[in-house]
């Protein structure tokens, strides 16, 4: 009897203690000014040099890392960052004046010379540099001069009307740093002049970053942000409901009500620069003929997947441009829901008994990415296209992709933060294009002749006119430009963008 009293006096005194602990951690965090906020997004980082990679995930680390000579707000205007200032010296010839006292987090100085450095990699102008992953958008690059020690000029091959928009996403990296191993050490040791750095990196589990309090444009209010993949959606709303994660992203239509119901919770929306669509390999043979390719948009209907996959956040799209992108058509037309137009066609084909295809699709990657795939080949398999989805982690997706290593059809949604369908065309629908299993000379053509058009209304009409081209000789399943839907933990004061940049530089938790 007297033992179970001391046993229990000793229980109550060791829960004092726990508490106790606890409560002098929290005083300690607290009395710091401490703040960390955690978002999960599907996937994890593939890897941090900028210029190696082409994923939004990814996107979200590097953008807290480094900074560009210019940035995009979240209405979509262009304004200064590195840069003091800029200006045209003629239709070819752009000059940065940059500002002075800047260094990286390794404490190289920034100057005219990392600039020239930067864009001669990515121009592929430094020999024995590896060509980056979206080179295409610098080949207009002809020359980079350094007038002096913070004023730098880039000479252009032609006009190009989304130069400025390129470089405010060409992220800055130092030149001795790169220099040692030709920029290998970027991908898992960024070092940039942004507001903060890596402090950790524990891959599939989470990557931490640390808050400059020397940042140049001031330091963050945010201490620590937290990046953690987490693919399951039930796995992401739990962590956020119990307060594990600040943000998530790709929020399901299905959980809405769920986080609503939570009032330490919020649902924020964002229209999408997003487009999802089917991309199909026009390289291999069955894929070939356009009336395969015709039949693949018959067989899709399109307005069920936007009601019953997404529960209506969605817009039905015609090619691969929404509304608010220059270069909409506002003629344009849709496919039509038609499974018996889409047999006739592959049997006019010359697949009376259909054939067999496979789908790639990431799992996690974008907003119910797999179940999408999954309907599609229901639909696909009905008129039959006997269609089986290979759901595979984004890194592996990744890797596939930009090997060019894709079967007959792959579910990609891809993104635009230039609100111009002309980088969209010219990064999956112009020959030659690490992106693109396609080839049309007149699609060529109308691209060519837009990227070199300055000329508002010229543009948009070249644009327009590859669109309509597309559509009748489409190399795409068509499909919608959705909604951006977030989770949110009230106590973070922060708002999404249609960009899809979670950007927690400027935000702060109440």
């Amino acid at each position: 009897m007297k033992r179970k009293k001391i046993s229990k006096v000793g229980s109550i005194l060791i829960g004092f203690l726990i508490f106790f602990v606890m409560f002098m951690s929290w005083g300690v965090q607290t009395a710091q000014g401490k703040t960390r906020v955690v978002v999960a997004q599907g996937v994890e980082p593939t890897r941090l040099d900028p210029d190696m990679h082409r994923e939004t995930p990814t996107n979200n680390v590097c953008l807290h890392i480094y900074d560009a000579l210019l940035e995009r707000n979240k209405e979509g205007e262009i304004r200064l960052d590195l840069a003091d200032s800029w200006r045209y010296l003629d239709d070819t010839t752009l000059e940065f004046k940059l500002r002075k006292g800047i260094k990286f987090s390794n404490g190289e100085p920034f100057n005219a010379e990392v600039v020239k450095y930067n864009f001669e990699r990515v121009a592929g102008l430094i020999p024995g540099a590896k060509k980056v992953l979206h080179s295409a958008d610098f080949t207009v690059i002809k020359e980079v001069k350094v007038i002096d020690e913070y004023t730098v000029q880039i000479i252009k091959k032609k006009p190009h009307p989304l130069f400025l928009s390129f470089v405010a996403q060409k992220y800055m990296v130092p030149i001795e740093y790169t220099k040692r191993d030709n920029f290998e050490g970027l991908a898992t040791k960024p070092v940039g002049t942004g507001p903060y750095v890596l402090k950790s990196w524990m891959k599939g589990s989470e990557l931490i970053l640390e808050a400059k309090k020397d940042y140049w444009k001031g330091a963050p209010k945010i201490d620590e942000v937290v990046f953690r993949p987490i693919p399951e959606d039930s796995t992401r709303i739990s962590e956020l409901k119990v307060g594990n994660v600040d943000i998530i992203a790709n929020l399901k239509p299905d959980n809405i009500g769920e986080v609503k119901a939570q009032k330490h919770l919020e649902v924020k929306f964002v229209p999408s620069n997003r487009t999802s669509m089917v991309f199909i390999n026009a390289e291999m043979d069955k894929m070939k003929d356009v009336r395969v390719r015709k039949a693949i948009n018959h067989a899709i209907d399109v307005p069920s997947l936007i009601k019953n996959i997404f529960d209506g956040n969605g817009f039905r799209v015609s090619t691969l441009s929404p509304k608010h992108f220059v270069g909409w058509d506002p003629k344009e037309k849709f496919y039509s829901y038609d499974p018996e137009r889409a047999k006739k066609l592959l049997a006019e084909a010359g697949f009376p008994n259909g054939m067999d295809v496979a789908i790639l699709t990431p799992r996690g990657r974008w907003l119910n990415d797999v179940q999408a795939c999954e309907a599609i080949a229901g639909m696909l398999t009905k008129v039959g296209i006997r269609t089986k989805v290979n759901a595979v982690e984004f890194g592996v997706f990744a890797r596939q992709t930009q090997a060019r290593q894709i079967p007959e059809l792959m579910y990609a949604s891809w993104g635009n933060q230039h609100f111009n369908v002309l980088h969209t065309l010219d990064a999956v629908a112009r020959s030659g294009r690490m992106f693109s299993f396609y080839k049309s000379e007149k699609v060529d053509d109308y691209i060519d002749k837009a990227a070199m058009t300055v000329h508002p209304d010229k543009h948009t009409e070249y644009l327009q006119l590859a669109l309509r081209e597309m559509w009748e000789d489409p190399s795409f399943g068509f499909l919608y430009n959705l909604k951006d839907i977030y989770g949110v933990n009230k106590r973070l004061v922060w708002e999404p963008r249609p960009d899809e940049d979670i950007n927690l530089y400027g935000a702060y938790v109440k």
